[in-house]
């Protein structure tokens, strides 16, 4: 494959596989006991994870309606809402609306998805799913960019592939494990295959369900993120794949990468390639790679990081095979290596402002989380606080909205 690099990184997986936690640095790398944390679980309030939050009621009117089940990114000063069929931009500072990008449809411009997308704040592109394996590129100010088609083609399935932004002009893909070619990340520049590092996990890179008609069963499943897909095989074993482009995540001018069954959290240079930087102590309920077809009882699957200068905020999923799957919020702050898990349903304890719990859904590459806040339990809120006298005004503010309004969004810093 012309100008590519192939990086293994054997060595470092075996060697990071016998770190052992406690908050301890090793060989310079950050060490996270999300093992003892889960062990230990406790509310998580909103002072242990951001400095301060902010409310941005969304302007509503019948051109600029938001379904339900919405999701929010931040994208430089804009909101990107995306729900049902339609990907939104709201001002970040007024919440007032100021476009549509893109739309699904089969024509040259037409995308396949608006979910699932990401956007690069070097260029104030989006960019979603198109048509056989292509993206759909558009500008911050509605117009159709480009289609593009990564050089590296996904397997069939049930391979999967993932990708988003390393700076303003490289991208970054995700591709699974065959049973051909082990999983692998590679760099892009247009057409342009920069680099690719293999992930060498472990002896077999079978996929473990290998076609359409050794499937009994597939689901999706929530994750308080883009959800994951379950297959289950007629032999009796499992997969489990990421939806999305969850596999990344960016912070400033850095982008991460973990790998489901490595317990490794990677930086990725068009340079360096995979440079790994911290590692997940799961103690107990550790999933090895070669057991990951098998159900494992309790056992942790991290599906999505979120990260700020300074916290790292994840979610997981146990049992994630059997019929007592749980999801987790997991918040690590960098200053003391704190490490606190809840259950996702409980959500973050606002005792900053006394209002409703928030649940992280994003984070800007600035740092800035965004959650939503649906409009009927804000205005439900007020009517179960109407005798309340000391309502921060950020919070007092909401009382406008109605129950057929917009969601608010939360903006935490």
């Amino acid at each position: 494959m012309k100008n590519c690099v192939y990086q293994f990184a054997m060595s470092a997986c075996l060697f990071l596989a016998a770190c052992s936690g406690g908050g301890t640095k090793v060989a310079k790398l950050e060490v996270i006991p999300l093992g003892a944390a889960f062990d230990n679980q406790t509310e998580l309030k909103t002072s242990d994870c951001f400095k301060k939050i902010r409310y941005v009621a969304l302007e509503t009117t019948d051109s600029c309606l938001v379904d339900k089940g919405a999701s929010v990114t931040i994208l430089n000063d804009w909101l990107v809402v995306v729900s049902g069929r339609n990907c939104q931009l709201f001002d970040k500072e007024t919440g007032r609306f100021v476009r549509t990008v893109g739309h699904v449809g089969e024509d040259p411009e037409g995308c396949s998805t608006v979910h699932g997308g990401w956007q690069n704040p070097y260029t104030g592109k989006l960019s979603f799913a198109g048509w056989k394996g292509s993206f759909v590129m558009y500008g911050a100010d509605g117009r159709f960019d480009r289609t593009w088609t990564p050089p590296i083609v996904s397997g069939a399935f049930p391979n999967i592939s993932a990708f988003t932004y390393l700076d303003a002009e490289v991208i970054a893909g995700y591709y699974s494990a065959s049973d051909s070619l082990p999983a692998r990340v590679a760099l892009f520049r247009g057409n342009e295959i920069i680099r690719v590092d293999s992930l060498l996990m472990g002896q077999s890179e079978e996929n473990g369900v290998a076609g359409v008609n050794d499937i009994a069963m597939i689901s999706v499943l929530k994750d308080g993120g883009s959800g994951v897909v379950l297959i289950k095989g007629k032999d009796g074993r499992s997969a489990i794949y990421s939806l999305g482009n969850t596999y990344f995540w960016n912070i400033d001018k850095e982008l991460y990468f973990h790998h489901s069954y490595n317990d490794t959290i990677y930086q990725i240079s068009a340079v360096k390639g995979l440079q790994p930087v911290r590692v997940l102590d799961l103690g107990a309920y550790g999933w090895a790679y070669n057991e990951r077809f098998e159900d494992k009882k309790d056992a942790i699957y991290p599906t999505k990081f979120m990260e700020n200068k300074d916290v790292i905020f994840f979610r997981f999923m146990t049992n994630v095979y059997n019929d007592k799957q749980k999801t987790y919020n997991a918040l690590y702050r960098k200053a003391d290596g704190t490490v606190k898990v809840c259950l996702f349903d409980e959500r973050i304890t606002d005792d900053m402002n006394g209002f409703l719990p928030l649940q992280p859904i994003s984070v800007s590459s600035s740092g800035e989380f965004a959650a939503i806040l649906p409009s009927e339990e804000v205005v439900s809120w007020f009517e179960d606080n109407a005798g309340k006298t000391d309502i921060p005004s950020g919070v007092a503010a909401l009382k406008k909205v109605g129950e057929e309004d917009n969601p608010v969004v939360a903006i935490m810093e």
